[in-house]
């Protein structure tokens, strides 16, 4: 359920650069992946308990602006925009860590920037993401001005980039500027000098940075070692969503022991394989639940489709997993 939300309509004056400051909190978390736009998300939640998201985002012309924070671990799957560039930063500690592909996010980190590969995240408990989407057009155009012209054609392929801190400290200051004025005071970028300073000034410091850490010899890839095995397993665990699957079955398709397995779950999850596949298949109970018809289907019979035979168990671990019982999901 989408709770209420607070808007800041764009300012009256034409002169001023178009700008509009949406704030949002959000309980349910379809309805937040649906609202991270332009990517086009789908989340699983993947820590117990009751969810709350917010969503803030400041639009300007050929600039958007997003910043997203969650009291649960989750895991995001989906599509870019064809149209824009999108990079992002993380907010995290390393209790809450943010994963891209397979990737730990540092703090001077920039990622997510190839609009031909797809979201492919896990974000800790209260992480936040910072997300500026520039209109390609717009990225180029400047980025040739500025003489880093075919810089979309280099690192911008590679979706991450590790730049020295001296070099990335303005820019994420910058970020941290914009998430603070739209948390605070949202109204002060309806002002036509503080939105000019944030589209005129920001994006040519952003391509600043992404040039000069394309000068530079970029740190090798440090994708967890582990990853395309998880993801090998991630497959074959959306082979079974309405069916229990064994820790032997699923060892036997990976040709890997049980040990291997549970220790690279835990590595990228923080969770053994069955208590994920318990999850995925909670996950998809809910939204079964939320788009059921109770005249045709019961709560019972979707439980059971989903692998739930102890209808007592599953309710308990529905509870617990997302602080509401399955009847209570029906009804919203």
């Amino acid at each position: 359920m989408l709770k209420p939300t607070e808007e800041v309509a764009p300012h009256s004056d034409t002169s001023v650069l178009n700008c509009r400051v949406i704030t949002r909190q959000f309980d349910d978390i379809d309805a937040f992946a649906q609202g991270i736009k332009p990517l086009i998300l789908t989340a699983d939640q993947l820590t117990p308990g009751g969810f709350q998201g917010t969503l803030n985002i400041a639009q300007f012309s050929g600039l958007q602006f997003t910043y997203v924070r969650q009291n649960q671990t989750l895991q995001a799957k989906g599509e870019k925009s064809q149209e824009d560039f999108s990079f992002g930063i993380a907010f995290s500690t390393d209790s809450t860590p943010v994963l891209a592909h397979g990737r730990l996010i540092k703090k001077s980190d920039l990622f997510g920037f190839d609009p031909t590969r797809e979201v492919d995240m896990i974000v800790g408990k209260d992480a936040g993401i910072a997300i500026a989407n520039v209109n390609q057009q717009v990225f180029r155009s400047l980025a040739a001005q500025m003489g880093y012209e075919g810089l979309d054609q280099g690192l911008l392929k590679q979706n991450f980039a590790h730049a020295h801190h001296a070099n990335f400290r303005q820019l994420r200051a910058y970020y941290e500027q914009f998430i603070e004025i739209m948390r605070t005071n949202p109204s002060l970028l309806m002002r036509s000098q503080m939105s000019s300073l944030m589209v005129e000034d920001f994006v040519p410091l952003l391509i600043n940075t992404m040039g000069a850490i394309a000068g530079k010899k970029q740190v090798k890839s440090k994708t967890l070692c582990c990853y395309s095995l998880i993801k090998k397993a991630q497959e074959i665990v959306s082979s079974y969503p309405d069916r229990p699957l064994t820790l032997k079955q699923l060892c036997d398709e990976l040709g890997t022991s049980s040990s291997n397995i549970s220790s690279r779950f835990q590595d990228v999850f923080g969770l053994s394989p069955m208590a994920y596949l318990k999850i995925q298949r909670l996950n998809g109970v809910r939204r079964a639940l939320k788009n059921h018809d109770p005249q045709t289907t019961t709560v019972t019979e979707l439980a059971e489709h989903w692998g739930f035979w102890s209808m007592g168990h599953f309710s308990r671990d529905y509870k617990k997993m997302f602080g509401e019982s399955p009847s209570e999901t029906a009804v919203n």
